[in-house]
């Protein structure tokens, strides 16, 4: 019997660094799939497996437990960009699909932490979820625009561990059952600095899949981080990663906190984990032998040389995070009061959709936490500039009132529109002109629901989706005339072109 030649490593890389990119978000996604033959290996495996596309099973592995705020865009995958994915493949014919996650230690401190709660409020699962923070299991994403109409699962691995038998050392590990049933399995991870492995990419994100909650005493505690992430990964093949870098987080604390974040406006694909990460990192500027879950993994499926489609360049003003911190993390590994209690502490802040546990109230982490606020604001400066931002950008909308008086009598629509850049407020005004809104309206994806038919709304930031929807509602529950608001908002960016950001919202973290 003839064995099967090695298929070989591609990576594929789009990047436009411009402030306003040529090509919105959505295209870049198609872009690099389309260099990294996306679909390509997709089919190969699906004919392997020798079933059909209703049948395959597709599961995709997205970064969504670490969002603690919705406006920290950097730290967590774009929700949009992994609907708009499901929305290709939906529009292909595979239809079975999933997207998966499980929890981790933010439900030490925080309320409300399940998968499918954080996902709501990332904006995975439409309007009234997003606002509230609020969903339980089983839950289900919309999928349509585009020639899409599907529902797809959202899955906590969390809620449904099982034993695979890693085998040698490694020994049986829990994983998450719909990862382990998977036909094809895809990792849709965020490029960000780490305290703990110096970066977070394709590999990172795959440590998600072990499932328990309390990853400190249940992984780290053990020194299993590295070892049973890299045998999952030989156990269950990944057979394709993508990163979302369009925004990212840098910084000693990118992982959890970025107000303001990096925008590379660079994805990066391919079906080999360590070639994506490797020149993942090399464009962050770090050698990628330095994440203890590369080299755990590459000594166990030696790298291999891999082709690039594509050009890019390294990240400029691109700050990775201190080796002082990282020594200081895997020396304390062991501990779990000690992890648990110095995370708590590096939270920077979060979301009133996730209040604190009862257990976080006393009198003693109070005041720790407000000790070391001062900390957690000198870490990311940018939440200092991001609320001078929004400070300013109230002062100059208010001095508009004669050609906007919506604005100055409704402070809420004022808040909002922070989050919208001069090209979204173009495309608001124009649905508000030119549609009779009849009924609140929904979103999935970068699709709004007007009226029940998809419109696409191609702003660079998931939360100016979901601030445009926002707006419009608002108008419906307090008797705005949308039409109305939309006139306004001509006449704002007439009047006073530079008041809304160019490429980049003034209020909010992009």
């Amino acid at each position: 019997m003839t064995q099967k030649p090695a298929q070989e490593s591609h990576v594929a890389v789009v990047q436009d660094l411009e402030e306003n990119p040529a090509k919105d978000k959505y295209a870049l996604l198609e872009e690099v799939l389309e260099k990294g033959r996306f679909f390509e290996v997709l089919e190969e495996k699906r004919r392997e497996k020798g079933k059909g596309k209703e049948d395959f099973f597709v599961v995709v592995k997205s970064n969504i437990s670490m969002m603690l705020r919705r406006s920290d865009v950097g730290v967590y995958t774009d929700p949009f960009l992994v609907i708009h994915l499901l929305r290709l493949l939906v529009a292909r014919g595979y239809t079975n699909l999933a997207v998966v996650e499980s929890q981790n230690l933010y439900g030490n401190w925080f309320l409300n932490r399940s998968v499918p709660s954080v996902a709501a409020r990332c904006g995975y699962l439409g309007y009234a979820p997003a606002q509230e923070g609020k969903a339980t299991s089983p839950a289900q994403i919309r999928v349509t625009g585009g020639g899409a109409d599907a529902l797809v699962p959202l899955v906590d691995l969390t809620d449904e561990p099982v034993c695979v038998d890693f085998g040698g050392k490694a020994g049986c590990a829990q994983v998450g059952k719909t990862w382990v049933e998977a036909d094809f399995r895809i990792s849709f991870a965020k490029m960000k600095t780490h305290f703990y492995s110096y970066y977070t990419l394709a590999i990172k994100n795959i440590y998600g899949c072990l499932p328990l909650q309390d990853k400190v005493s249940h992984y780290h505690c053990k020194r299993l981080v590295g070892l049973w992430t890299a045998h999952c990964i030989k156990a269950l093949p990944v057979d394709y990663a993508v990163v979302d870098g369009y925004t990212a987080a840098d910084g000693i604390l990118g992982v959890k906190i970025k107000a303001v974040c990096n925008r590379p406006h660079t994805l990066i694909a391919g079906n080999d984990l360590l070639a994506v990460d490797h020149f993942g990192a090399k464009l962050m500027g770090i050698k990628p032998e330095k994440s203890i879950l590369y080299r755990h993994l590459a000594q166990i499926s030696p790298p291999k040389p891999y082709r690039v489609e594509g050009a890019a360049r390294p990240l400029k003003a691109w700050r990775n995070t201190l080796y002082i911190l990282v020594w200081f993390c895997q020396v304390i590994e062991t501990s779990a009061w000690l992890m648990t209690y110095s995370g708590s502490l590096a939270t920077g802040g979060y979301d009133l959709c996730f209040p604190h546990k009862s257990t976080n109230r006393g009198l003693f982490k109070k005041l720790l936490f407000y000790v070391t606020l001062p900390v957690n604001i000198l870490l990311d400066m940018g939440y200092l500039k991001l609320r001078f931002r929004q400070w300013l950008f109230v002062r100059r909308l208010k001095r508009e009132k004669e050609v906007a008086p919506i604005f100055s009598q409704h402070p809420f629509l004022a808040g909002e529109l922070g989050s919208l850049d001069s090209s979204d407020i173009s495309r608001l005004a124009s649905i508000l002109l030119t549609t009779k809104i009849k009924e609140p309206v929904d979103f999935s994806g970068h699709y709004l629901i007007v009226n029940q038919k998809p419109i696409a709304f191609e702003a660079g930031l998931s939360t100016a989706n979901i601030a445009a929807t926002t707006i419009i509602n608002y108008c419906l529950e307090q008797g705005i005339e949308p039409k109305g608001l939309g006139e306004q908002l001509v006449a704002l960016q007439r009047n006073n072109p530079s008041l809304f950001g160019q490429g980049r919202p003034w209020c909010h973290g992009g």
